[in-house]
């Protein structure tokens, strides 16, 4: 039975939740760093986890570098020239999904270095789509706003985020993943995992253990480090932030979506997870279970608030749910992103009561 969840290490922790500088760069195991990559925000999380790793050949490649920053840039350079290499060994970089703090290094590094970017093929679309909508986002997202019920003195906060949004570039990648794939990186197994949810073609990576030494006991010594298997999880599971739904264009049911895709990490629960913010742990299955359990009850709460008031706005019903920094607090992007929760659950509610309706072969 899996053990407890646990940091790694504990001044990774310590930089997550004391609101100071980044951990220190990290040595995972022989030819994989950890770079955590400040990001500008007034929130958790600071610091985007990118990741550093050496084929058998010597060459280099990147797991979310982080947002598009002059430092951030020398900070990965920098990272590269200490293992005693050279930027121009780097040739791939590989996205777990669209957003900024995780795709936005990747043109300069291709346009600096030669390096192949990689994303699931979903994310593509996704990316292109948005790129697509953004002339008439702002239009749209008035529209939605007074759809959802959304009184007009707040509608100007929401219209400044369709505005920042709307500014979506066409980034096209080089490599297109998918599911059960092999990232192209000579002497190691990386394989894809196409997790859905946060976004619609958000991926996963999983490498398995390549030695057959016994699992220690989880003191962080090499010997248990390299027994474990690796998950980079990306913003799929995060150790103390539960991640938004829907966040990346059109989906049917971003919840089931993302529920499937916690079920798809359960055979490696033992793994060492590496996510995209935060520090690394060992303990998935209990983290896996915490954040089914925080969504799932979210779909309880605003289902019995649906039931208590059937005809209710999208804004009514959000603004009864228990949301970790109170529904008056809530301004701006982190507004937007509550209504966008909520209508995402009660579309999720409504797909399964029509389901239970219609049952198949009915």
């Amino acid at each position: 039975m899996a053990g407890g969840m646990r940091a790694v290490s504990e001044a990774e922790r310590t930089a997550e939740s004391g609101g100071g500088g980044p951990a220190p760069v990290a040595l995972v195991r022989e030819g994989t760093w950890l770079l955590p990559q400040p990001m500008p925000s007034e929130h958790l999380p600071k610091h985007t986890l990118s990741y550093l790793l050496q084929d058998s050949e010597g060459d280099l490649h990147v797991v979310d570098p982080g947002v598009d920053d002059d430092h951030n840039l020398d900070r990965l350079f920098g990272l590269i020239r200490s293992i005693g290499s050279e930027p121009s060994r780097l040739r791939t970089v590989v996205s777990t999904h669209l957003h900024h703090d995780h795709l936005g290094l990747a043109g300069r590094l291709r346009r600096e270095t030669g390096a192949l970017v990689a994303i699931h093929r979903a994310e593509q679309e996704a990316v292109l789509a948005l790129a697509a909508a953004a002339p008439t986002r702002v239009a749209d997202d008035a529209e939605r706003a007074e759809r959802w019920g959304v009184p007009a003195a707040r509608r100007a906060e929401l219209a400044d985020v369709a505005v920042r949004a709307a500014h979506s570039a066409p980034f096209e990648a080089d490599l297109l993943l998918e599911h059960d794939d092999l990232l192209p990186v000579p002497g190691r197994r990386i394989r894809v995992l196409h997790t859905p949810g946060h976004t619609p073609g958000h991926l996963a990576l999983v490498e398995e253990r390549t030695t057959e030494t016994e699992t220690g006991t989880g003191t962080g010594t090499d010997t248990d480090a390299d027994a474990r298997g690796l998950l980079f999880t990306g913003d799929l599971l995060l150790p103390t932030i539960y991640p938004g739904l829907g966040l990346g264009g059109q989906a049917t049911d971003p919840v089931a979506d993302y529920l499937a895709s916690l079920d798809s990490l359960a055979p490696y629960a033992d793994f060492e997870v590496l996510p995209g913010h935060g520090y690394r742990f060992i303990g998935a299955a209990q983290r896996i279970e915490e954040t089914r359990h925080h969504h799932l009850t979210r779909s309880a709460e605003i289902a019995a608030l649906l039931r208590a008031d059937p005809a209710a706005s999208v804004w009514r019903i959000a603004s009864g749910v228990a949301w970790t920094a109170g529904f008056e607090n809530l301004s701006g992007f982190y507004l937007c992103s509550a209504l966008s929760q909520t209508a995402q659950h009660l579309a999720h509610l409504e797909r399964q009561s029509a389901s239970s309706d219609h049952p198949a072969g009915a």
